[in-house]
């Protein structure tokens, strides 16, 4: 027998995709994990919605929804898993609840920049071990954008030593944050829509979110008086498309090579975009009278030494994640005979 939630849940799947009709339009509805207000996110889901529409003839027709509307931000892929939804616009750490290798196909700490982590995820091998993680949970993922390293978040008091971390309550995303709770922080996640207004309440002493541009855009810089950097723990981040995988299979070739396409493109532009738009934010926190910080060398240190046990006892304790990290660092050992020989720094 079915159960009526059963049913309910297929009647909501349809409604998010499906054309109505025979000739209409597939319209898939796209739950997004970021505020869409932001620099970058609107420019891109915006392009991806208008690029699509074009190159189909509107055959196909991508609805970005703003966090909230159809799923909460920390929901999205989950939903996509569950066919509650046709797709999400996300980063692969949202899905880490399920398995922590995940967390190595958002970014990867003290790891690639963004040219290194494309070489090694689209030519060698991660986007292969990526996309066998997904299908093993019913979504195929397409690679949509890719940002470069973030701010290392915003802090209310000066960081001098790790004991100045030591029961600091922090929004922090990923396996950087894993690091800082080794390290005695109090990490506690919180959707981007609810950082500031958990620095506002007391919930939260420090947060990190992403670049200088969308950070200023959030409002951090009136919430907490100093900003650090580098970002050890993305370097560069990945975001994508993610698809319930009967969402995928009913588009033609024709038009899943399409939507591969403008996401190709999106990536592109994101990596110049991206980086030419952090100074001219960075002036302006610095107007706001914001103090800019690098970390000492000794904490830098601290840090990568930590990771290095947090990625060793994860290595232990699950075989994808192992996996996953071993194939990274194969890449970067072969790499890095290259970059050590061609490039300046």
């Amino acid at each position: 027998m079915i159960r009526l939630s059963a049913i309910a849940g297929l009647a909501l799947f349809a409604s998010l995709v499906a054309p109505a009709y025979a000739g209409a339009p597939t319209v898939i509805h796209v739950a997004s994990t970021f505020p869409l207000s932001l620099p970058l996110f609107s420019e891109a889901s915006g392009r991806l919605s208008a690029q699509v529409d074009s190159l189909t003839g509107g055959d196909v027709q991508l609805v970005f929804h703003v966090p909230g509307n159809l799923a909460p931000a920390s929901s999205t892929v989950d939903r996509v898993a569950t066919g509650e939804l046709a797709a999400a616009w996300s980063t692969a750490g949202q899905f880490s609840s399920h398995d922590s290798a995940f967390e190595l196909l958002s970014s990867i700490p003290f790891g690639p920049d963004t040219m290194e982590y494309m070489a090694w995820f689209l030519e060698g091998g991660g986007l292969t071990l990526s996309s066998e993680l997904f299908a093993s949970y019913g979504i195929h993922n397409v690679p949509c954008m890719v940002l470069p390293p973030e701010g290392a978040g915003w802090f209310s008091k000066e960081i001098r030593s790790i004991n100045d971390l030591n029961g600091l309550r922090i929004r922090f995303f990923g396996l950087g944050g894993r690091v800082l709770a080794r390290l005695g922080a109090d990490v506690i996640q919180k959707s981007p829509g609810e950082i500031v207004d958990a620095m506002k309440k007391g919930e939260i002493e420090a947060a990190e979110y992403s670049l200088p541009s969308m950070d200023l855009t959030l409002g951090l810089q009136n919430v907490a008086k100093y900003y650090y950097f580098p970002g050890w723990h993305q370097p560069s981040t990945l975001y994508e498309l993610y698809f319930n995988e009967a969402t995928w299979r009913a588009l033609t070739a024709k038009q899943q090579e399409t939507i591969e396409t403008v996401c190709a493109a999106v990536m592109r532009d994101s990596i110049g975009r991206a980086e030419i738009m952090q100074s001219d934010a960075l002036e302006e926190i610095k107007r706001r009278g914001i103090k800019l910080r690098r970390w000492s060398p000794d904490l830098l240190l601290t840090f990568e030494a930590t990771w290095a046990k947090v990625a060793e006892e994860e290595m232990a304790a699950n075989p994808r994640f192992k996996q996953i990290y071993e194939s990274y660092v194969r890449f970067r050992n072969q790499y890095g005979f290259w970059k050590r020989f061609s490039y300046l720094h």
